[in-house]
């Protein structure tokens, strides 16, 4: 385990959590560049979009099968030692696929392999770190607050940043677009020199004994089991940005326009995620959830059938709408869950059963992607772009179905345990009195 978790006694480092916070946001500049605009570079480097297709799916696949691999095996070693340290390496990966694209230029192309598992190796590193970082320095009260500060303020980085790589490449290259990207990631990493993270003792990475808690506790292990598996239909909804990223090139074949549709529907997210954090609660927000996983279905399907600019845009306002709500969400219960449950100590061996089953499905997902550019069929395209979107939906009534079954019986917990304290305190003071 970590060291103990006191929600009593826990005190936020202002800090070390700025800085964890300031380095995440930048993670968005650094994974757009990594991902929605290299995704967009493979396709002036492809001959064909079939073949187009089948890079963005090599590129994916390799990034996590090695993230698969090496987070499972960096979990053992974070949870046993300074998780700052694994969190820098995390970030000098990210910066040495920047130096790979800055140094092979063109020849990039015949390097997706290497490029997705050093993707992959950053991805492994950041977030076995990263999530036990997060939890560490983050009481349950306020994980909502850092969730969506995080989250919004991710949204106003991802409505900035695509026009201005966008504008930089069109009117440079890509690879000239990749220096300053070095230096963002030259002052991510010395931004993360201010966090600090309690070295832990005694500590042991134990997956066995984990689920064998689980298992002593039914009630426990129901509610994380119902959260492992909308993380399994969560790890197909990563395939629908890379398919969608793929379409608006397909119509525009422009960095700069990409840029542009993903800052503008970027806006429509931050508003939505604003009004969802604000004027929602839990168990109230059904409504929410149905309309949201049936607008991106909808307008796939509008998309699929009359392929154009126009219901293009509507399709991404459709998935704009539903990945502005379900990931806040999502990454709140995720954080919470183990600590309402009391296992405040298997931080590490939570999250890795997380982010693996997220892995598996992801490989699932791009496996399919590299079969869809091998056979070369507009209509299997079209047919799994509609599967991929459904896991949208999947997600989000998912989400809806834990709310109504676990987080009612929850609060009425939490209601109870203040209860029981309200009356130990003032049994407590009568006692007092009394001596006095």
């Amino acid at each position: 385990m970590a060291y103990t978790y006191d929600i009593t006694k826990s005190k936020s480092d202002k800090t070390s959590s700025g800085c964890l916070l300031a380095c995440h946001i930048i993670l968005c500049i650094v994974e757009l560049f990594l991902s929605t605009f290299l995704v967009a570079h493979i396709y002036d480097l492809s001959s064909d979009i079939n073949e187009y297709i089948f890079n963005v799916g090599v590129y994916y696949i390799w990034t996590y099968l090695s993230m698969l691999i090496i987070y499972y095996v960096l979990s053992i070693f974070v949870e046993k030692t300074n998780r700052v340290w694994f969190y820098r390496i995390g970030l000098l990966f990210g910066a040495g696929l920047v130096i790979l694209v800055v140094f092979c230029g063109q020849n990039i192309a015949s390097m997706l392999t290497l490029a997705g598992i050093l993707y992959g190796t950053f991805h492994a590193f950041y977030y076995a770190s990263y999530n036990v970082i997060k939890q560490e320095m983050v009481s349950r009260n306020s994980m909502k607050k850092f969730a969506t500060m995080s989250t919004v303020l991710s949204k106003v980085m991802n409505i900035v940043a695509p026009i201005a790589l966008g504008a930089l490449i069109e009117v440079s290259t890509y690879t000239q677009v990749s220096i300053y990207v070095l230096i963002i990631c030259a002052i991510q990493i010395a931004i993360s020199f201010g966090i600090k993270s309690q070295k832990p003792s005694g500590s042991k990475f134990d997956m066995k004994g984990y689920f064998k808690k689980l298992k002593e506790n039914p009630e426990v292990g129901k509610k994380l089991k119902f959260l492992y598996c909308i993380y399994c239909i969560y790890g197909f909804t990563t395939v629908v940005t890379p398919l969608m990223n793929i379409c608006i090139m397909m119509q525009f074949g422009s960095s700069f326009s990409l840029g542009t549709i993903t800052s503008v529907f970027a806006v429509v997210s931050t508003i939505l995620l604003v009004l969802v954090s604000r004027f929602t609660v839990e168990n109230k927000r059904n409504w929410l959830y149905i309309i949201s996983s049936i607008l991106p279905v909808a307008t796939c399907i509008l998309f699929v059938a009359m392929p154009n600019v126009t219901t293009l845009m509507i399709y991404q306002a459709g998935v704009s709408i539903a990945g502005s709500i379900y990931p806040l969400i999502a990454d709140i219960y995720r954080n919470a869950t183990l600590k309402e449950a009391g296992l405040y100590s298997e931080i590490a061996e939570h999250h890795t059963v997380i982010e693996s089953l997220l892995c598996i499905f992801r490989v699932i997902g791009f496996g399919i992607v590299i079969l869809l550019g091998a056979i070369g069929s507009q209509l299997l395209f079209n047919i799994f772009l509609v599967i991929f979107v459904l896991s949208n939906t999947g997600v989000l009534l998912g989400l809806m179905m834990f709310e109504n079954k676990y987080r009612k019986s929850y609060k009425s917990l939490e209601t109870n345990k203040n209860n029981d304290i309200i009356v130990l305190q003032s049994a407590q003071n009568g006692e007092t009195h009394e001596n006095n």
